[in-house]
């Protein structure tokens, strides 16, 4: 009922291509982690930049608590 299939060399050969692409990829994904490690970075150095001016124009330390509770609670 069946007929027996044959396997051809250029048929085993496609499989090399796949092993190929595992490593590609593990580079793409190191590129991607280091860009997202770059742009965290600059998020932080941003935000201890904001932080250090909004405790400069704070004349007082009654108002860095307010601001802090303020800014807590939302009240």
């Amino acid at each position: 009922m069946y007929e027996s299939m044959k396997i051809t060399p250029e048929s085993v050969a496609t499989f090399d291509t796949e092993i190929e692409a595992i490593d590609l990829e593990l580079g793409n994904s190191k590129l991607g982690l280091g860009v997202i490690m770059i742009m965290a970075a600059f998020v932080g150095v941003w935000g201890v930049a904001c932080l250090i001016g909004g405790l400069a124009s704070t004349e007082s330390f009654h108002e860095v608590g307010r601001s802090l509770i303020t800014a807590f609670t939302g009240m």
